[in-house]
């Protein structure tokens, strides 16, 4: 019996060894801190364009990235920071186009202006994306303390710039304009124009909308006519 039972658990112990042996086993490679970061917020950004924020959990989002659960915690303390750093990482994107943008348009304030229009709204060099998980994120900030202080600080800085430059568009031609209100606007539009792009994206066109913007902008800013002295009417 001892050496039935020994040859029994020897051969199922063999069996076991050659299943483990064809399972595909998850292939994990050293890799540096911020590019596991990188990997983990990419795939957060699919999964919440997929699924939606309530389906989107740690689980789904370490099955996304091919990652275990122990290495979504190593880099992020809980769901709430991880979402967060997407949050900061697709504003970083649109960060790094505008101001690359604005400056190569030289020192002209409209130029500037319509550059920073034009980087706002195309969405070139984004996450495949962009404009949906932006639309997810809107949602969270009304309930998550941790992407509402995230947005808020984005929105503070894209404000801030956008008002600048309206101010030196204002200055440069000598019009007294009311340029929080026209930074508000613009961003109300901006706004609009990304939830639509959401919904439909084939009906916008985006070159179009970038000439609206501006067409409302100039409204404001260009500088007035003068009448030639004696004119009537």
């Amino acid at each position: 019996m001892t050496t039935l039972f020994s040859e029994n658990s020897k051969m199922t112990n063999e069996i076991l060894d050659a299943e483990q042996a064809l399972t595909p086993r998850r292939a994990f490679s050293k890799k540096a801190p911020d590019v596991r970061q990188r990997e983990l917020i990419r795939a957060t950004c699919r999964c919440l364009a997929r699924d939606g924020a309530s389906e989107t959990s740690v689980r789904t989002i370490a099955e996304e990235a091919g990652l275990s659960l122990g290495m979504v915690r190593h880099h992020f303390n809980s769901k709430d920071e991880l979402l967060a750093a997407t949050l900061q990482y697709l504003s970083d994107q649109i960060q790094v186009q505008i101001v690359q943008a604005v400056a190569a348009a030289g020192r002209e304030p409209r130029s500037r202006l319509q550059a920073f229009v034009t980087a706002s709204l195309n969405p070139d060099g984004r996450e495949p994306d962009y404009v949906m998980n932006r639309f997810v994120f809107w949602g969270l900030a009304h309930r998550n303390e941790a992407v509402r202080r995230v947005h808020d600080a984005i929105y503070e800085r894209f404000e801030n710039q956008l008002r600048k430059l309206i101010e030196a568009a204002a200055k440069a031609h000598g019009v007294d304009a009311d340029c929080r209100t026209l930074t508000v606007l613009v961003m109300a539009l901006f706004k609009g124009i990304w939830v639509e792009m959401s919904l439909s994206a084939k009906r916008i066109h985006i070159r179009k909308m970038d000439e609206h913007v501006m067409s409302i902008l100039d409204q404001h800013l260009a500088p007035r006519r003068r009448r030639p002295p004696g004119l009537v009417g």
